[in-house]
């Protein structure tokens, strides 16, 4: 999972949350705390559920290890919000309360890429901001299956 900090200057995330429901669940299933981690200017923060199989694949450390079934870890149907200290949603992916399965959100054994020209979070899943590859192609999604590492560039935004 990446997060890209689109402002000029840089972003402490003390207190920031990332959350995980899985498939339809309307309860939090698992969460990131963020805190103690600051994203740079115009910078990207990699963070993944397996850090020296990461670092193996791509030769380099993601910012941030966290655990299997976290929300870096999803398998593609779940849904994701990143909140602020105060507990005010900035940004959304996917429907909470939909299954994210054969849906315009699904990116199993893909990846979902924001569109570099939106640089502002969106508490309302919007798909004409990403672009979404999967297994499936439905929903207007891309059917294209993403593999490591040749379809993936963590840490640049594309």
């Amino acid at each position: 999972m990446e997060l890209y900090n689109s402002a000029p200057e840089p972003l402490d995330l003390n207190l920031w949350t990332l959350r995980r429901y899985t498939n339809e669940n309307t309860e939090i299933s698992s969460t990131i705390d963020l805190s103690g981690l600051i994203i740079g200017a115009e910078s990207t923060l990699v963070i993944s559920p397996n850090a020296p199989e990461f670092e193996l694949v791509y030769g380099f450390p993601p910012n941030l290890g966290v655990s299997t079934n976290s929300p870096a870890d999803s398998n593609g149907d779940d849904n994701l919000e990143l909140v602020d200290p105060f507990g005010t949603v900035i940004d959304v992916f996917g429907r909470i309360r939909e299954d994210g399965s054969g849906t315009d959100h699904e990116f199993e054994d893909g990846r979902a890429v924001r569109n570099s020209n939106i640089t502002e979070g969106n508490v309302v899943y919007t798909f004409s901001e990403w672009t979404i590859f999967n297994d499936t192609g439905d929903a207007g999604t891309i059917n294209q299956p993403q593999n490591a590492p040749q379809d993936f560039t963590p840490g640049q935004r594309d």
